[in-house]
């Protein structure tokens, strides 16, 4: 079995990141995340899609039978940790994975 050496493990670091969102453009699926240890902004990564999150609105009161059912992407917040993949080629296009 193959072991891993310093630089395939650099390089494993370089593509799976964590940081926090920074901005969100919810139309184009994209978002720019801030990489604390590098002191970075990315570019805009796309968001891989996610199972769908439901918003209820209860309409009169507390009647729960009178409400609204809306079904929407999940789309990070700004400020939300998020789990990024880059590709190996070292250009910063990346993806977002999900929320942390």
């Amino acid at each position: 079995m193959q072991q891993f050496d310093d630089s395939d493990m650099q390089e494993l670091k370089d593509i799976v990141r964590v940081g926090i969102v920074s901005s969100v453009n919810a139309g184009g699926m994209t978002a720019r995340v801030k990489i604390q240890d590098q002191g970075i902004v990315t570019g805009d990564l796309k968001i891989v899609q996610n199972p769908p999150r439901a918003e209820i609105k209860i309409k009169s009161g507390s009647c729960p039978a009178d409400c609204e059912v809306e079904i929407k992407p999940w789309i990070p917040t700004v400020g939300q940790w998020v789990l990024c993949l880059f590709k190996p080629d070292g250009e910063g296009d990346g993806f977002i994975l999900g929320g942390i």
